[in-house]
């Protein structure tokens, strides 16, 4: 059986060392390298936990460390990529047959009252049931139906593998949630955030020793906006038409871009700045022309946008999460990850076989979910039954410089079709809110001229720079059916 397992592969040598001397050099004679040189192992002390406890966590940003994440749940990697202050490197489901990939198997818990033989048997035909699910995710593809449509039906407990880089300071957050926040009560998660901290506490005991001092605060947020708000209501959202909402921007971004650069550049007054910039409109679209094609767009920072992604698939989540300059809120998922609507992709639809067997394999996974949570199972260790076909919402906010990068991305031809078609919703929204902006953007070959994607091209570079000069594009909305119904 392949244990799931967090090890930390490499890290900082001497960790402890720089985070004495970056804790010395804002009060100690002599250059950088100097005070490095100067400290020692024997003559750190309690200097580092001294700095620590006065609040300057700064220091522990120093230590890096890279971890290597072995058969951990898929579930796991969604907990972990949402700590957004690190590098993380996946085996990717959209290019990797996953048939002999496995899945990870919890200790499922259930009500008391059951014997253990009673558990055994729900535990032996969960497993069973997702070897089923890989029998048919392996179908799909003999089927000719592309892995990253086939994956939709693999259960939330598929294995991933994980390279992830991150300094000290992420990682106490990251072992903290694990195993004294919102993490605690799934006990992969717990059990990694353990691994971790044995690991970091021997590499670097003067940080990882004061993790709950560092560390300490609530996150029991759901609990108490459940008491102020009452239940969720689960599918309230589950059939909503468009894609994504702009809820809320920066009030006039575009103005807000431009003047930003002249006050910058001028020194003019506030009013001053968007006087001129009112009073001239060339100036303004030279202004706002010199920043959005700057390699620094800091300017575009200024700017923010607040959007629901709506009926996005746990698998297309993941490919959202992995931006990380954004303020991404993902519900509960032992509230919100089981919904009754899953996706089906236009290759299913193409195939009725393919489609049958998806959809029926995807109503046998709902009726045991549903029926193992009537036997008692306990709702932290049901979201490993869920599909990655599964749907909900998420909010995000992002400025409009990490717009521009998600969507160079996201809308090219190349991105997975789901994510696809959520960017080019969302920059049909930006670029009514903000055309200015956002008319200028589009996948490489749009913005930048040409197609960077080598030997995987489309070859439609001309044929794509037409479509973004008008956005004329058909919509690019899934196709979804009901685990509950026969529909």
């Amino acid at each position: 059986m392949h244990q799931a397992k967090a090890l930390i592969i490499n890290y900082t040598p001497e960790p402890e060392r720089i985070c004495a001397a970056s804790a010395r050099i804002s009060s100690t004679p002599g250059t950088a390298t100097q005070i490095y040189t100067h400290t020692r192992r024997e003559n750190i002390g309690k200097l580092i936990e001294a700095v620590v406890r006065m609040g300057h966590k700064t220091i522990t940003e120093h230590a890096v460390f890279t971890i290597a994440f072995e058969n951990v749940s898929a579930f796991y990697e969604q907990f972990l990529i949402e700590f957004r202050l690190a590098a993380y490197t996946i085996k990717s489901r959209r290019y990797v047959d996953y048939t002999g990939m496995g899945f990870f198997t919890p200790d499922y818990r259930f009500s008391p009252g059951k014997t253990a033989a009673e558990t055994a048997a729900l535990k032996t035909e969960i497993n069973t049931h997702f070897q089923f699910l890989f029998d048919a995710y392996q179908d799909l593809l003999q089927m000719e139906i592309p892995k990253e449509d086939a994956r939709f039906l693999l259960p939330y407990a598929f294995r991933s593998h994980i390279y992830c880089t991150l300094n000290a300071r992420e990682l106490m957050h990251i072992i903290y949630a694990s195993i004294r926040g919102r993490g605690a009560a799934y006990p992969e998660i717990k059990a990694m955030g353990e691994q971790l901290l044995a690991q970091a506490t021997k590499i670097l005991p003067d940080v990882f020793s004061l993790l709950d001092r560092v560390e300490a605060g609530r996150e029991d947020k759901e609990a108490r906006l459940g008491e102020i708000l009452g239940p969720p209501a689960v599918d309230a959202y589950a059939d909503a038409g468009e894609r994504s909402e702009l809820i809320t921007s920066s009030e006039n971004p575009e103005l807000a871009v431009a003047a930003a650069a002249v006050t910058g550049h001028t020194g003019l007054s506030t009013k001053a700045a968007i006087d001129r910039l009112n009073q001239d409109p060339a100036t303004f679209d030279r202004v706002l022309d010199v920043v959005t094609t700057d390699r620094r767009k800091r300017e575009l920072e200024q700017a923010a946008f607040m959007f629901r992604i709506r009926n996005l698939s746990l698998a297309g989540l993941t490919h959202l999460a992995r931006h990380r300059i954004q303020s991404l809120m993902v519900p509960s998922f032992t509230q919100f990850g089981k919904s009754k609507t899953f996706v089906l992709p236009q290759t299913l639809i193409e195939n009725r076989d393919a489609a049958d067997l998806y959809t029926d394999a995807v109503r046998t996974n709902y009726q045991l979910f549903h029926r193992m949570l009537a036997e008692g199972l306990v709702p932290e260790d049901g979201v490993y039954l869920y599909n990655a076909g599964n749907v909900l919402d998420v909010i995000t906010t992002m400025n409009a410089r990490e717009l521009y990068h998600f969507l160079r991305l996201r809308t090219c031809n190349r991105a997975q079709w789901e994510i696809r078609g959520i960017a080019i919703d969302m920059l049909k929204k930006l670029r009514s809110e903000a055309p200015r902006l956002f008319n200028r953007v589009g996948p490489a070959c749009f913005m930048d001229g040409n197609c960077p994607e080598g030997k995987f091209t489309c070859g439609k570079a001309a044929e794509i720079k037409k479509i973004f000069g008008s956005l004329d594009l058909e919509p690019l909305d899934p196709t979804f059916i009901k685990a509950d119904t026969e529909s």
